[in-house]
């Protein structure tokens, strides 16, 4: 492109990254380096749900989120 040609807009991903800032376990409320997330705004840390997985999956393959009943994957 030449100078005097203005670049094009870029167009929107179709998939965006919504990359947390920091985490923040809601169970324990410590900052770990990873938490599996819910649209709902609920996180818990690996180690948390290790301790709650009996409550939370039945097939290991899915969770259910304990403030919106949403079914996530893994």
């Amino acid at each position: 492109m030449t100078e005097d040609t203005p670049t094009p807009p870029k167009k929107p991903s179709r998939w965006r990254s919504k990359r947390v800032a920091e985490y923040t376990c809601t169970i324990c409320e410590r900052h770990p380096p990873f938490c599996w997330l819910c649209p709902c705004g609920f996180q818990i840390c690996e180690e948390c749900f290790a301790e709650n997985a009996w409550g939370m999956t039945c097939n290991n393959v899915t969770w259910e989120c304990p403030d919106c009943g949403a079914i996530r994957s893994f």
